[in-house]
């Protein structure tokens, strides 16, 4: 089931990310990669905190351009956005009534979102011709990855 949601999102953000015109990398808003990339320092409290995260990326960012810190501050920041996803009828909802309550800048929250829709146009996508997917619901064992 997880390789599932690692599947849908890469292949939803690579789809994303085949319009910019940089093609090398990975985007920075490729899920599993942001969990994937151990960080040489510890983010719980930033993650877990109301520090306001803003994190200034270049057009295109890829994760491979990027310092620890900006990793860090990233997957920070998806911490705190993913626990506002929930899975209903097999869509991605995102259930956040005050953005400024997650103390994440509008850049960071716009890109998540984004991420949320290409996987929920995946699905869709994948369900009308016929290869219905399940979709796992964001839980806690891959929320605690990011930490990492």
């Amino acid at each position: 089931m997880r390789k599932k949601l690692i599947l849908v999102i890469a292949l939803s953000i690579l789809a994303f990310a085949c319009n910019s015109k940089k093609e090398n990398g990975v985007p920075v808003v490729n899920l599993e990669a942001l969990s994937a990339i151990p960080l040489d320092h510890s983010i719980e409290a930033l993650a877990k905190g109301k520090e306001y995260i803003d994190v200034t990326l270049p057009p295109n960012a890829r994760i491979d351009e990027l310092s620890q810190q900006e990793l860090g501050l990233l997957k920070a920041a998806a911490y705190r956005f993913y626990h506002h996803v929930s899975l209903k009828d097999n869509q991605y909802k995102v259930d956040i009534k005050d953005p400024k309550s997650l103390y994440i800048s509008d850049q960071v929250i716009k890109a998540y979102e984004q991420a949320i829709q290409n996987t929920n146009h995946f699905a869709d996508s994948m369900a009308k011709t016929g290869q219905t997917i399940q979709l796992p619901a964001v839980n806690e064992e891959y929320l605690n990855k990011l930490l990492k």
